[in-house]
């Protein structure tokens, strides 16, 4: 079976609109997490941010808890 070749679309490709309403979306999906107080969501929310940001070939997310 042969598989049809996928063009992808990185960060670099996307409009700066673009790049920003996904920005967006990342941002609010982790403060939403942090409003839970739940560590597993957060740890979870956080990986699946990670591994987007990452398939759309940017460095990942860090996230920093301060008191």
């Amino acid at each position: 079976m042969m598989e049809d070749k996928i063009d992808t679309v990185g960060f670099k490709e996307m409009h700066p609109m673009q790049v920003q309403a996904l920005m967006k979306v990342v941002e609010r999906t982790m403060r939403l997490a942090v409003c839970t107080d739940d560590d597993d969501i957060i740890e979870d929310v956080t990986e699946h941010v990670n591994d987007m940001i990452q398939l759309f070939g940017g460095l990942g997310v860090k996230v920093d808890v301060m008191d």
